[in-house]
């Protein structure tokens, strides 16, 4: 599911993805990598109850050759 959301244009961070029932997007994204799925990622800061944290947003990057 993340996969097919992410290859139609829409990226994530892993606050996003908990909402669609992914509560570990970096370990998919490194399984999705490992089966030659190709991702760019960038540091971004979110808001929190607590003030704001760092995380990755992951963007889908096309199939490796």
């Amino acid at each position: 599911m993340i996969l097919a959301i992410m290859r139609s244009g829409q990226s994530l961070n892993r606050f996003e993805a908990e909402r669609l029932g992914d509560h570990c997007l970096h370990s998919t994204i490194s399984t999705l990598r490992s089966k030659g799925n190709l991702f760019s990622d960038t540091w971004e800061w979110v808001p929190t109850r607590f003030g704001e944290t760092r995380v990755k947003r992951y963007t889908f990057a096309g199939v490796a050759s």
